[in-house]
């Protein structure tokens, strides 16, 4: 039992290096991200690490994040710029409307849902946009007219994903000082892979294999 317990193999040790795969991966994210407009690229990073090593067991999963942030850097940057552009202008909107309609009465809650409903497809669209990146190639206005029509295609899936998107954000902002910046955004990507994966899967051509030949990580 004492020797199983220090197996490399064993379910503890496996737990234990998962999580530290989360942490670093969270790390990378939040430093990449950091000048802002290369949130997309670490996002798109971030997914296709834990799609792939994190979810299909593959190996490498910083060697892959690095390597994928560096191949969608342009894009990434191009695409975060105008999402960015966008919030700006939502947040515009938002503040007339709120000029315009008062600060109390019927009318203002009206103002309000309009908002959060105007914000469900941008929200959706960011969620799909990036990890959308890391995985088919696209120029900026490809990846933004491709997420914008996988969003009404498969509208409850990428609904579903920014709004765990808008949770992992939340429970950072409100738990930051326990180090949820650690554990959220590598928890938010590893959890999206499974609303985001099926639908990934019916875009994908399929490769022929010869026979025995074990298929790539994304068509398991």
């Amino acid at each position: 039992m004492f020797h199983s317990f220090f197996n490399p193999e064993s379910p503890f040790f496996r737990f234990t290096g998962r999580v530290l795969d989360i942490v670093v991966l969270s790390f990378l994210w939040l430093v990449c991200s950091l000048p802002v407009v290369t949130i997309g690229p670490a996002s798109a990073a971030l997914y296709y690490s834990c799609a792939k090593c994190l979810r299909h067991q593959e190996s490498g999963p910083y060697r892959n994040f690095l390597s994928a942030f560096r191949q969608n850097l342009k894009t990434g940057i191009g695409a975060t710029v105008v999402f960015l552009l966008l919030a700006v202008l939502l947040d515009a909107g938002y503040l007339f409307l709120v000029m315009a309609a008062g600060a109390g009465g019927s009318v203002w809650g009206v103002v309000r849902i309009m908002y959060l409903v105007l914000l469900v497809i941008p929200v959706s669209m960011a969620s799909c946009a990036f990890p959308l990146l890391s995985r088919f190639t696209y120029t900026v206005g490809g990846l933004l007219a491709n997420s914008l029509r996988l969003t009404f295609r498969h509208l409850p899936r990428m609904v579903a994903a920014g709004a765990l998107t808008v949770t992992a954000v939340v429970l950072t902002v409100l738990f930051w000082y326990y180090g949820a910046m650690l554990l959220t955004p590598a928890l938010c990507a590893l959890l999206s892979t499974f609303l985001l994966e099926p639908v990934f899967r019916k875009y994908t051509p399929e490769e022929e294999l010869e026979e025995g030949v074990e298929p790539p990580w994304y068509l398991r």
